[in-house]
């Protein structure tokens, strides 16, 4: 089996070595792919520098371009978690976020969102706040984007299938291209491929 993948859509293709645990310096989501290859600027690099030069942990040829067919290709979800979903009536209970296969840019305007559906009660839009646990700024990069929202009532959240996630000043860092609709929209393939689950609150 190989050890790391090229192609631009596959959930499988980061280095393999990496850990999956969300608390481990050398966890999957905080590698991403630049033109020189696979690449890392997180706590296993030993810099807490969000500007500093990205760590090369696999350099692959032929990756100049980003179109939907050449070089990188567009950027693909690869990995959604969540990481608060604290009782109801706390200010900022839902949190989850969703790694990228390639580096976006904020540029500053409008955040993101997402709407989640609740089974019972109010829906509730979850906001982009931070990129890579950087707060939002204007020409902010990073590959890992968190989402907050804070829920009035007792009640399963969820993303229904094939939501797109608003993002009118989320570009692709190489090619400074607006994400196209496939790297921001939640279908039901994309969910299961990224390990979705819907959010509870007590």
């Amino acid at each position: 089996m190989p050890l790391w993948g090229t192609s631009a859509d596959a959930t499988t293709n980061k280095p393999k070595h990496l850990s999956t645990d969300t608390n481990s310096p050398y966890r999957k989501t905080e590698a991403f792919a630049t033109q020189a290859g696979w690449v890392t600027r997180g706590p296993a690099t030993g810099n807490d520098n969000a500007d500093a030069q990205p760590e090369v942990l696999v350099a692959i040829g032929g990756l100049a371009g980003a179109t939907a067919s050449t070089g990188l290709h567009h950027p693909t979800m690869t990995k959604y978690t969540i990481v608060t979903n604290a009782d109801h009536g706390t200010s900022n209970n839902i949190v989850f976020e969703i790694a990228y296969d390639e580096a976006l840019k904020y540029n500053a305007g409008s955040a993101a969102t997402i709407l989640l559906t609740a089974s019972a009660g109010s829906n509730v839009t979850a906001t982009l706040t931070h990129m890579n646990g950087v707060a939002l700024a204007d020409e902010l990069q990073g590959n890992i984007l968190r989402f907050t929202a804070t829920s009035a009532q007792a009640t399963t959240y969820n993303l229904a299938n094939n939501v797109t996630m608003s993002d009118p000043d989320l570009v692709d860092a190489i090619s400074e291209v607006a994400l196209e609709t496939s790297s921001k929209k939640f279908t039901s393939a994309r969910k299961t491929a990224i390990g979705y689950e819907a959010i509870v609150i007590a």
